[in-house]
């Protein structure tokens, strides 16, 4: 089975096209925006000294507000089936390697911190993803929660603040898993956050062929009540 995998491991003669491929190719060259501006995080792996912040960890790489300059980065980010391969996500620096322990995307001027004002009162949608589903499995989830949260498909797309791809196959406090979470803005409006989460759960359990697969188990987080990142 084919699943949406940019890991050419996996993937290497998938070929996406459209039937108007003149017609695409016409308007890809001009600008298609995005309803929001996004950036892109990534959250270095941290010593054990009790003061470094997770603030100070987290770094913003880059930002993007059209279809053109998302896939311009998104073609040089890992997916989550490296993971699997490689076992860390590393990026070099001056100073040395650096171990990234999360991959984010957040609307812009929305820090992924629990403590923005755009998600102190929200939560996030936690899915821990067991190796053995496979990688291209991890990475179709992954693939189309970022591509329904930028492309708005995600109803309601307004209470979307961002994404995290989290490592918690090794390292201190390893679970196993690659965690994805998906957060949003105002927990307490249960009939929104419900809507939402059968929302998320659809998009990214739907596979390439519009046939809906195994959704993960979801556990619903709120930011409100105190606790770690």
């Amino acid at each position: 089975m084919a699943f949406l995998s940019f890991n050419e491991s996996f993937n290497a003669n998938l070929k996406f096209t459209t039937d108007g491929a003149d017609e695409n190719d016409d308007m890809l060259k001009k600008d298609l925006p995005l309803r929001y501006t996004w950036s892109i995080w990534e959250q270095i792996m941290q010593s054990n000294d009790k003061s470094s912040a997770y603030s100070d960890a987290t770094h913003k790489v880059a930002s993007f507000s059209t279809v053109q300059s998302f896939w311009k980065l998104w073609n040089h980010m890992p997916q989550p089936s490296e993971l699997l391969e490689q076992k860390r996500m590393v990026r070099e620096q001056p100073d040395g390697l650096h171990v990234i322990d999360a991959v984010m995307i957040f609307r812009e001027n929305i820090r992924p911190e629990w403590e923005d004002k755009m998600n102190a009162q929200g939560g996030h949608f936690q899915f821990q993803l067991k190796p053995n589903i496979g990688g291209g499995q991890v990475d179709e989830y992954w693939n189309n929660l970022v591509l329904g949260m930028i492309g708005a498909t995600i109803e309601p797309a307004n209470m979307i603040t961002g994404l995290r791809l989290v490592d918690k196959l090794s390292g201190p406090r390893a679970a196993g898993v690659i965690r994805l979470e998906v957060w949003f803005t105002n927990y307490d409006d249960a009939s929104a956050v419900q809507v939402l989460k059968k929302n998320v759960e659809k998009c990214m359990a739907t596979r390439l062929d519009g046939s809906v697969g195994q959704i993960p188990k979801c556990d619903v987080k709120s930011h409100s009540t105190s606790g770690k990142h």
